[in-house]
């Protein structure tokens, strides 16, 4: 900000903020959208009912109330599912902040050593 006069300076704090908060928002939605779509894929063979494919809650619930071994299998199989939910969702992040890091490094202009942080 430093670099831009005094009467836009705080113009420009505000398109970062809003870059920063418009960026996790998306962020946040297409790490959910991963682990949404591995969740709903991995506990599809696991139950015909809709319920359990829409929350770990829900599965694990529907699991107590079937009881038994089939309750047991789907209670394993929810808990299979989301931790590969989780494993895609970060695995989608890894490649986001790989794929940025290399931007950065490459299409950002580079500091002369005597510029000031």
């Amino acid at each position: 900000m430093a670099a831009l006069p005094r009467g836009k300076q705080g113009v420009a704090s505000a398109l970062n903020d809003l870059t920063r908060e418009l960026g996790g928002v998306l962020g946040i939605a297409a790490l959910g959208s991963a682990f949404n779509t591995v969740y709903r894929a991995e506990i599809e063979d696991a139950t015909s009912d809709e319920a359990p494919r829409d929350s770990l809650a829900a599965a694990l619930a529907t699991a107590e109330q079937l009881g038994g071994p089939a309750g047991e299998r789907l209670a394993g199989a929810a808990r299979d599912a989301f931790a590969s939910g989780m494993l895609g969702a970060l695995l989608v992040g890894e490649a986001v902040v790989v794929v940025g890091g290399l931007a950065a490094a490459f299409l950002l202009p580079g500091r002369s050593a005597g510029a000031p942080n």
